[in-house]
This record gives structure tokens, sequence and C-alpha cells, in this order.
């Protein structure tokens, strides 16, 4: 892993390792770009050519017509030849984000899910869109403009230098207050500069999506924005930075500006001085005036590159970071078990820089039977199902599905044995047909058939467009238990032999809990169940019941065995009795 990312290139480089995906169509509209600069100049030449002509004593006005019609025909070719260069560059660019995209999403399906949970969802959605979407303008405009302007300059003063030495390096001369200036706008303590703004501008995002998630509580409690420290800290923080970072650089912009801004005086005082001493024609002064001081409109476009390409490498950093996580290892060969029981074996698990979550958890489920974790919270239940799914690899010891390790079976057979249903729902923007097929391949009867045993099947028909009802739309939205709902239809529809039901019923009302303990009944049925509850009146018919404290296993047995033997989940039960009698009188 190191050495991947010691050998991997950072900057520009980079940037032109990713593009080089495509790099015929780039290097076609590389030089289409170089033939465009060529012909956008011959217009040019053809005016001072025009000019020289009718300035002669006997002007050749059919040379002069000519002269005209090749102009107008170099401008509609150059601007064929442009728009050809920009097809064949965005051709590539949306190729290239189409690989990234894939290659990012693939790796992320190979990364530990633990990993994944434990990732701002937000995060992902910045490098997937926001990071690789700036790669595409680099590819698609940046490439091209930067073969032009190095290659129009470079012509345009070559021409010149053909036509008069002395103009021509006069008008040279802003080249090199370029070439003095740019590392000194975007070099050393700039690029510091630059790297500090971005964090910066991170830091005040973070505290305006804090801000507006805040606000509903901020308003009860009669709070203002100049209450809430952290956004109105990286506001003031932002603001403090900007207006210090355009203090410091003015110096030199100013500089910059005013020599590229004003380079056509020298050129006009000198070619002046030449015209009238005999030095030059007409037709050259106008020459230099036109051509001496436009060719620098495309260095323009390279000097304001320095700022999208900081971002766009911060960008690439990210997505390179995330490409060299390290994948979750496993056997690429089919393991044939010898039945779906599970077993722990002397199970240690921390999360990275914390303390140990579980300590030497050892117990036997049998298979096709009901085994229920309790206990008090962070006592490691969901941690024992997240391990169980290969979320996170053990830290030491082994866990087994009839008889071999999990870390032998390929990751896609593990999921195809393991079925989830967790306390948090997730609805796609889609249809509710395809909410519940998930992309698994069944046909339309199969979906609805385990909508009836989710009990959705009557929820779903009552809606306008039935299972094609997108959801969301047109104020189709559905509550925390019916979401749940379509955890367990999803469940029923994929038939695995194992299944985590981590607390389904958390935010089910009455009426959708006992929908969902009708659901539960078919859901479960051959199935083995690890049941993950703080209600423990759904469980008390379980086949073991295993009480965690501190991440141990501190008693197992069935409900009534532990009633009389465990001291803890007496108490648990009666906390929950006594939960279930409350009321408000």
């Amino acid at each position: 892993m190191e050495a991947m990312r010691q050998k991997r290139k950072s900057g520009v480089l980079r940037l032109l390792e990713i593009a080089g995906r495509r790099k015929g169509l780039l290097i076609a509209s590389g030089l289409l770009a170089v033939l465009h600069a060529l012909l956008s100049l011959v217009p040019y030449v053809l005016v001072f050519y025009i000019i020289r002509e009718l300035t002669r004593e006997t002007p050749n006005f059919t040379l002069a017509r000519t002269y005209i019609l090749y102009a107008v025909l170099a401008a509609v070719v150059s601007m064929a030849v442009f728009f050809l260069s920009g097809i064949l560059s965005h051709i590539a660019a949306f190729n290239i984000l189409f690989e990234l995209r894939k290659f990012i999403a693939d790796k992320v399906g190979k990364l530990p899910m633990g990993y994944l949970n434990n990732r701002n969802s937000g995060a992902f959605k910045k490098i997937l869109s926001d990071d690789v979407e700036r790669i595409e303008g680099f590819i698609a405009h940046q490439i091209p403009d930067f073969v032009k302007g190095i290659a129009l300059p470079l012509t345009t003063i070559a021409f010149l230098f053909s036509q008069d030495w002395r103009l021509a390096a006069i008008s040279f001369a802003p080249l090199l207050v370029l070439a003095v200036m740019i590392p000194k706008m975007y070099g050393g303590r700039n690029r510091r500069l630059i790297q500090d703004y971005h964090q910066s501008l991170e830091d005040m995002n973070a505290g305006i999506v804090e801000y507006v998630r805040a606000m509903p509580v901020m308003k009860i409690f009669g709070q203002s924005a100049d209450t809430f420290d952290k956004y109105g800290a990286t506001v003031r923080r932002f603001d403090r930075f900007v207006g210090d970072w355009i203090r410091s650089s003015t110096p030199a912009f100013a500089v910059f500006m005013s020599f590229t801004s004003n380079a056509m005086l020298p050129v006009l005082a000198l070619g002046l001085y030449l015209y009238f001493t005999g030095g030059v024609s007409l037709a050259t002064l106008l020459l230099f005036l036109i051509l001496g001081t436009g060719y620098i409109k495309p260095l323009f476009v390279l000097s304001n590159m320095g700022m999208q390409l900081s971002i766009i490498n911060r960008g690439v950093e990210q997505i390179d970071d995330l490409l060299d996580k390290e994948e979750l290892p496993g056997n690429v060969h089919f393991q044939q078990p010898e039945d779906y029981r599970i077993t722990f074996e002397n199970v240690s698990f921390a999360y990275q820089g914390n303390n140990r979550v579980l300590e030497e958890v050892s117990f036997e489920i049998r298979e096709k039977s009901i085994t229920a974790l309790v206990g008090p919270s962070g006592a490691g239940k969901s941690t024992v199902g997240q391990l169980l799914a290969r979320f996170w690899d053990v830290s030491a010891g082994t866990i087994r599905i009839g008889g071999i390790d999990i870390r032998d079976y390929p990751p896609e057979q593990l999921m195809q044995m393991v079925s989830f249903v967790f306390q948090v729902s997730f609805m796609f923007q889609q249809t509710l047909y395809e909410n519940i097929r998930m992309g698994m391949d069944k046909t339309r009867g199969e979906v609805e058939n385990a909508a009836k045993a989710a009990q959705l099947h009557d929820l779903i028909s009552a809606l306008p467009y039935g299972y094609d009802t997108l959801f969301g739309q047109s104020g189709i939205h559905l509550s925390g238990g019916e979401q749940q709902r379509f955890q367990l239809a999803r469940a029923i529809l994929k038939n695995a032999p194992i299944l985590i039901l981590d607390e389904a019923t958390a935010f089910a009302d009455p009426e959708n809990e006992h929908k969902i303990q009708q659901a539960f009944s078919r859901l479960i049925r051959d199935k083995t169940v690890l049941i993950i509850a703080h209600r423990l009146s759904t469980i008390t018919d379980a086949d073991l019941i295993l009480v965690f404290d501190k991440g141990r296993v501190v008693s197992s047995g069935q409900h009534e065995d532990l009633l009389e033997q465990s001291g803890l989940y007496q108490r648990m039960w009666n906390a929950h009795v006594r939960a279930r009698e409350f009321v408000i009188s």
C-alpha cells in the first residue's frame, strides 16, 4: 500500500496521468487546438497583406479581394476546427469520468462496510460528483486551452520576428514578465495559502451545513446565528483569511496586471518612432499594434489556471486517498458450508484507535434457530452483528459459518448468505417496486409476494400508481415503520439463510409494530436468526438469549431461565415492564 502511494504522481502530472486513459482522443484534440491557433492567426496576417497592398502606389485590388476571401475562409475553418477539438476533448472527458466513477464505485464496494458506515455520505457524494466533475473541466477545457495558449503566442512571436525584430523584441517583453510573476503568484507561500484557503472554505461550509440542520432546534430555543459559535467563528475566520490573502497578494498581482494590460504602450511608442523615421511601413505598424499584444489574451487563461488546478488537485488527492484504502481481503473461490450454524471463538474487536468493544466472546448459534442479543447500550451487541457480516474484521479470534471462517468466503458469497434489517431504513428515489427489488433478479410476482409477506401490498395498492409510484413524488412519503417494512420485504425477497435483525421495530408505532411482527413470522421461517433487541418483550420466545455487558457474554439461556439466574437480565426486564406500564396521570 505504501509503495502504491509512492508511485502515484501528484499535481498536474497526476491529472495528465488520469487524462491519458483516452490519450488518442486528447492528442487529436490537442493537434486540432494547435491548428485552430494557427488558423486564427491567418486572418490577421492577411489583413496585414491587404493593408500593405492597398498602401502601394498602384494597389492590386483583385489580390486584395482574394486575401479577404482567404481570411473569411480561414476564420470559418478555424471555428470548425475549434468546435471539433472541443467535441473530441469532451468525448474523452466524459469517457474518463464514466470510467473513474465506475472504478471508484467498484472500489467502494470492496471496502469494509464499517468504514463506509463511519464516513459521511456527503464526503462520498463530493468525491463521486464534485471532485470527479472538476476533472472533466480540466480535460475538456483546460488541456485544449493550455495547448492553444502555448501554440498561439509562440507562433505569433515567430511571425512577428520575421517582419521586424525590433518591434517583436519589445512585444516579447510581457512574456518575460509572465515568466517571472506567475511563479511568484502561485508558488511558494501562495501555494500554501491556497491550501489554507480550501481548508478554511471547507470548515465554513461544514459550519453552514451544521447551522442549517440545527435551525429547527435553535428556533425552538429562540436562538440566532450569532449564538451558534461554530458557524460564526468559521465565517469570521474565512473572512479574515481571505482579506489577509488579498492584501498580501495585491502588489504582485498589480505589477502583473499593469504590465500585461499596458503591453501596447511600448509597442506603440517604438512603432510610431520607427514609422516617422522611415524604419517601418504603416502596414507593419498596424500589424504589431494588433498582433503585438493580442497574443497575450490566451496567456491570461493560463495565468488563471493556477487557482482552478489547486482545487482540482485537492479533489484528486481525496480520490487517490479513497483508492488507496485497503480492500476487504477474502477468498475468490466459492466455499460450501456444512450448514448455517454460527460460531464465535474467542472473538475480540476494537475500532481503530479505541478500546476493545468485544473481549474474548465465544458462543454458538444453531442452524434454523432464533438467538437474541440483549444488554446495556454500548455492550457490543450491534458490533457482533457487524462482525458477522464482515463490516469489520475481528481483531482476534474466529467467526465461522458452517464450520468455515467467514474470511475464507468470497465477500459476494457472504453477502448472499446474510440479510439485514437495521434500525434506520433507506429509500431510494425510485419506484416502490424497485425499492423492494433492489437490483435482484426477481420477477414482479416475486416482488409482490414479498410485499404481501411484509404487510405492504395493501398500502402500495392504495397509492395512485401502485408499485410504480415514485418514492417522494407528489407528496408520497412513508413513516419510519412503513419504511422498515420495505426493509423486511427486501430481506424476504433475498431469502438468505442467515438473518440479522438490529432493533427492526425501533421506529414503528403500535400498528406498524404489529404488522412487522406478522412479517417476521414469514421472514424467519427456516432461517438462522440473530436479533439485536432493546424491547425485551419481542424476544421472550427466542431459542437462546445472550446477555452482553462491557463486551462480554455474562449469561445465556432462555427467557425464564435468565429471569432466575441473571441479575442484569432481571433488572433490564423489570425496567422494560415499568416502562410499558408508565402513564401520565
